[in-house]
C-alpha cells in the first residue's frame, strides 16, 4: 500500500488494493482510479460504512436512492456492478456477500483513515482504534444518548429484517432459478437513442449487439431482421406471443453513455438492466450481463470491447442493411478507416452485402479471395461461414460438385465450435444442393440435422426454412398431403414474423404445390399475394428472384384459363432477364411459351419458341432433368403436329440418347420419353406400338402419384385410344380422370369426347361446355384427334 495522506477529519477507507473517498467520491485501485456508476459508488460507501452488519434490501435502497420504489432487480444489478468492479465476480463473494432474505454485507477486512494527516501505512495498526479516533474526531455525545439510539436502531432493523424474511418467504423464488424458454424465444427491440444524430445507427446496431449476446448466453433469441420484419408487417400486435421482450434505451450524456435495457416476459415478470461507459459498447455490453444474471444465466462476456471499433462499425454497417439502406452500407464499407478497411470481418460483411444483392460476379470474387485469406485454425468459424455463404454462387452456377465441397468443409469446421445457427445454416444449405440433384434422402438427412441446430439456438425462422425444405422433398416425392400443409406453415411462420425476404420463397413453392395437386385457384391466390410487386412491397427482390416469380404468376395465369396475359407476362420477362446471368430461366421461359402456343393451336408459334428454348446448353446445365426432358418432348409434339417428320425422328433419338446418359433414372423423363416415342410410332403409323407407349407412360404417371402428371398423360392416352377406336378403354381411362373433370378442362374434354363416342351427345354438350369454361380462352380441338 503506498502512504497517501487523507484529508484532515474526513473517513477514507482502505480495502485491499482500493482505496475509498466518500468526500470526494474516489475509488482508485493502486493509485489507478476506477469509474463506477454514481449509484453504485453510493451503494458501496453505505455498505462499507455499516460493515459491522448486514444492510437489508429496503433500507439500501432507501439510503442510494432516496425513495422506496426502486425495483430489488435494479438493486441486484448494482451490486453485480460494483462486484465486478471489485473484482469480485465469483461465487467467493469475498467482498459482498449476499445474505439470504435479508439483503447484503461488506466482508472484506477495512482500514479507516480519519485522523489529520495519518497515513495508510500507520492506519494498518487497527480497525477499532482508529474506528474510536474517529467517533473522538466528530463530537462527545452523552454515552446514555448514544445507548439508546443505539438500541433503537437495532430494535427497528430487526423489525425490518423480519417483515422482509416473511415477505420474501412468499414472493420471491430462488434467484438461481433461470427463466425458461420452453415455449417462445426472446427479442430485442430497435433501441431508443437519446444522442446526436451521428449515433442515429445505435437504433439498430445496439438492437443487433443484444440480440447476439443474448444467443451466445444459449438464450434463444430471433435474429434482428426478423424482429424489424415482424414490426413492419404487424407493428407491436404479435410482441406478446414472445416469452421475453427486451427494450433497449442508450443517452449520451456528459460524455458518458448510459444504457438501460427494460426486459418484460409473457407471464408479467419483469427486469431492468444499466451500466454507463464512455463506450457505447462497453455499456451495452455490462447491462447484457446484468441482464443475464437476472434471468438465471451465466455471464456473458466479461472482456472489455472499450475500444473495439472494428465490432462497432460492423454494427453501423448492419443497422443499415437492416433499415433496407444498401447504399450506406456501401458507402460506410468504403469509407471505412485504414486500420479496418481491410479485415476480413469487413471484407466478409461486403460479399454478404453482394449476395443479397444478387451481384452474382461480385460476390465469388469476394468470397473466393477470402477463402484464400481465412484461416482454419486461427478463426474456424468466420471461414466456416464464408464456405457456407460459397454455396450460393456455386448454385446459380450449377456447379454442384463444387458447391457440396465447400459445404462439406463449412459442415467439418463449424461441428467443432460453439456457433449452432452458423451449422445449421451450413446444413440447410448443403441439403439445397442435394435436392437439386436429386439426393433427397440425403437432403432429408440434413434437414433433420438443421432443424435440431436452429431448437438450440433458438431460431424459429431457421425452423420454418426447415419446413418449407421439408415440403419441397415431399413434393418432388409426390406426397402433396404432406407438402401442401408443410409449406402453408412455413409461409405462416414467415408471415408471423414479417419475413419479406422468405415470404417470396415460400409463396413459391406453395404456388407449385398447388399446381401440381390441380388447385388452381389457389395457386392464383397465392400469386396474388405478392403480385404485383409493387403494390405488395417486393421492391427488395432481386432480378433473379422477380423473373422466377413472374414465371410462377404466369403459369397461375394460364392454368385459370387466361394464356393472353400468361403470353404477355413470359414475354415481359423474357425482355428483362439477362442472356448471361439468367440463361436457364430464359430457357424455360421459351418452353412455357411454346406450351402455350400448342394449346392455342399455334403450331408455328410452338416451333419457334422451343427452338429458342433447345438452342444452346442452358437446360441441358439445369439442375431439374425433368425440365430438359419436359423441352424435348414439346419439340417432339411441334414436330409432330407439324408433318416434319424426318426431323421428329431426329429429336427422338437424340433424346433417348441423352436420357441414357443421365446419372439416375428420373420418372417424370421416363413420362416424356414414352410420350415423344409414342408420337413417333403414331407417326410412323404403328399405332398399337404407340398406345403401347402411352400405357406405360400413364403407368408411371400413376405410380409417381401428381395429379397434374396423370392428368396430362389421361388426356393423351384416352383421345389416342379414341382416335384408335378402343371406346371401352377409353372410358377406363376418363374414369381413372373424374375426380379432376370439375377443375382442369382437360379431364373435362377427355369426359366429353369419351361422352361423345358413347352417344351420349347432351352429356357430351355439358361437358364440353364446363371443359371450355376452365380452358379459359385456350382453343379446344374441333374432334377428337390423338394427343401424346
Amino acid at each position: 500500500m503506498s502512504g497517501k495522506v487523507s484529508r484532515m477529519g474526513t473517513p477514507v477507507y482502505c480495502f485491499g488494493d482500493f482505496r475509498l473517498d466518500p468526500t470526494t467520491r474516489e475509488l482508485s485501485r493502486n493509485g489507478e482510479a476506477v469509474v463506477i456508476a454514481a449509484s453504485s459508488f453510493d451503494c458501496l460507501v453505505y455498505l462499507v460504512e455499516h460493515r459491522e452488519r448486514a444492510v437489508g434490501k429496503d433500507e439500501l435502497i432507501a439510503a442510494v436512492w432516496g425513495r422506496s420504489d426502486v425495483s430489488d432487480n435494479l438493486l441486484a444489478q448494482t451490486i453485480v456492478r460494483l462486484r465486478r468492479a471489485l473484482d469480485d465476480a465469483s461465487s467467493e463473494q469475498r467482498c459482498i456477500k449476499t445474505m439470504a432474505r435479508v439483503g447484503y454485507r461488506w466482508m472484506l477486512e477495512t482500514t479507516v483513515l480519519s485522523s489529520p494527516f495519518v497515513t495508510q501505512a500507520e492506519a494498518m495498526q487497527g480497525d477499532s482504534v482508529v474506528d474510536d479516533d474517529r467517533d473522538k474526531a466528530k463530537f462527545h455525545p452523552h454515552p446514555r444518548r448514544v445507548r439508546l439510539s443505539l438500541l433503537v436502531s437495532l430494535l427497528i432493523t430487526i423489525i425490518v429484517a423480519a417483515c422482509y424474511w416473511g415477505w420474501q418467504a412468499v414472493q420471491i423464488k430462488p434467484a438461481s432459478t433461470p427463466m425458461h424458454f420452453n415455449d417462445g424465444t426472446a427479442i430485442v427491440l430497435p433501441a431508443e437513442v437519446r444522442a446526436p444524430d451521428d449515433w442515429n445507427w445505435l437504433h439498430l446496431g445496439l438492437m443487433d449487439l443484444l440480440s447476439t449476446q443474448l444467443r451466445e448466453a444459449k438464450v434463444p433469441t430471433e435474429s434482428s431482421q426478423d424482429v424489424l420484419n415482424l414490426l413492419n408487417q404487424s407493428g407491436s400486435a404479435q410482441l406478446a406471443s414472445f416469452a421475453l421482450v427486451v427494450t433497449p434505451h442508450v443517452s449520451l450524456s456528459d460524455n458518458r453513455w448510459h444504457v438501460h435495457l427494460d426486459a418484460k416476459a409473457k407471464d408479467g415478470r419483469s427486469w431492468q438492466a444499466e451500466s454507463s461507459s464512455s463506450d457505447v459498447l462497453a455499456a451495452a455490453h455490462a447491462a447484457s450481463d446484468l441482464m443475464l444474471v437476472q434471468l438465471g444465466y451465466a455471464n456473458g462476456s466479461s472482456k472489455s470491447i472499450a475500444g473495439d471499433s472494428l465490432q462497432q462499425y460492423m454494427l453501423r454497417i448492419e443497422a443499415t442493411q437492416l433499415a433496407g439502406q444498401p447504399d450506406i452500407a456501401h458507402k460506410l464499407i468504403d469509407n471505412a478507416p485504414p486500420g479496418m478497411r481491410h479485415t476480413p470481418e469487413l471484407a466478409f460483411v461486403q460479399a454478404e452485402l453482394y449476395c443479397a444483392e444478387g451481384k452474382l460476379e461480385l460476390c465469388e470474387q469476394s468470397l473466393n479471395d477470402l477463402r484464400t485469406r481465412v484461416s482454419a485454425t486461427e478463426n474456424p468459424v468466420l471461414r466456416g461461414k464464408v464456405l457456407t455463404s460459397l454455396w450460393f454462387p456455386y448454385r446459380r452456377k450449377n456447379q454442384y460438385a463444387e458447391g457440396e465441397a465447400v459445404l462439406d468443409e463449412a459442415v467439418h469446421l463449424l461441428q467443432g465450435q460453439k456457433d449452432t445457427e452458423a451449422l445449421a445454416t451450413a446444413y440447410l444449405d448443403r441439403s439445397h444442393l442435394e435436392f437439386y440433384q436429386s439426393k433427397l434422402d440425403e437432403a432429408t438427412l440434413d434437414l433433420g440435422r438443421a432443424r435440431v441446430d436452429f431448437v438450440l439456438a433458438g431460431d424459429s425462422v431457421g425452423q420454418a426454412k426447415v419446413d418449407r425444405a421439408m415440403g419441397e422433398i415431399a413434393l418432388r416425392r409426390g406426397q402433396f398431403g404432406t407438402a401442401v400443409p408443410l409449406l402453408q406453415h412455413a409461409y405462416e411462420q414467415y408471415q408471423r414474423m414479417g419475413m419479406r425476404q422468405l415470404l417470396s420463397s415460400a409463396l413459391d413453392a406453395l404456388a407449385g404445390a398447388q399446381k401440381l395437386s390441380l388447385l388452381y385457384p389457389d395457386e392464383l391466390a397465392t400469386t396474388d399475394k405478392f403480385w404485383p410487386f409493387e403494390q405488395k412491397h417486393m421492391d427488395f427482390l432481386d432480378n433473379y428472384s422477380r423473373h422466377e416469380l413472374a414465371n410462377t404468376r404466369a403459369l397461375a395465369l394460364a392454368d385459370n384459363g387466361r394464356t393472353s396475359d400468361a403470353m404477355a407476362l413470359l414475354e415481359s420477362i423474357l425482355a428483362q432477364a439477362s442472356a448471361e446471368e439468367e440463361a436457364t430461366l430464359r430457357a424455360l421461359l421459351y418452353v412455357n411459351l411454346a406450351k402455350l402456343a400448342l394449346d392455342r393451336e399455334d403450331v408455328a408459334g410452338a416451333l419457334q419458341w422451343i427452338g429458342k428454348a433447345m438452342d444452346g446448353t442452358a437446360l441441358a446445365q439445369d439442375d431439374d432433368p425433368s425440365d430438359y426432358g419436359e423441352a424435348w418432348y414439346v419439340n417432339v409434339i411441334a414436330l409432330q403436329r407439324a408433318g416434319k417428320t424426318d426431323e421428329l425422328k431426329r429429336t427422338v433419338t437424340a433424346m433417348q440418347a441423352w436420357a441414357a446418359r443421365l446419372p439416375k433414372q428420373n420418372d417424370l423423363v421416363t413420362i416424356w420419353l414414352l410420350r415423344a416415342k409414342a408420337a413417333q410410332a403414331w407417326s410412323d403409323g404403328q399405332r398399337d406400338q404407340a398406345l403401347q407407349q402411352l400405357k406405360s407412360a400413364m403407368a408411371a404417371a400413376d405410380a409417381l402419384g401428381t395429379p397434374e402428371t396423370i392428368v396430362d398423360v389421361g388426356r393423351a392416352y384416352a383421345l389416342t385410344l379414341l382416335a384408335a377406336g378402343h371406346v371401352d378403354q377409353a372410358v377406363a381411362v376418363s374414369g381413372r380422370l373424374s375426380d379432376w373433370t370439375s377443375v382442369d378442362w382437360r379431364a373435362a374434354w377427355v369426359e366429353s369426347c369419351v361422352l361423345q363416342a358413347l352417344g351420349q351427345n347432351a352429356a357430351a354438350d355439358k361437358a364440353r361446355g364446363r371443359a371450355q369454361q376452365l380452358a379459359g380462352d385456350r382453343r379446344l380441338p374441333g374432334g377428337v384427334v390423338a394427343m401424346f
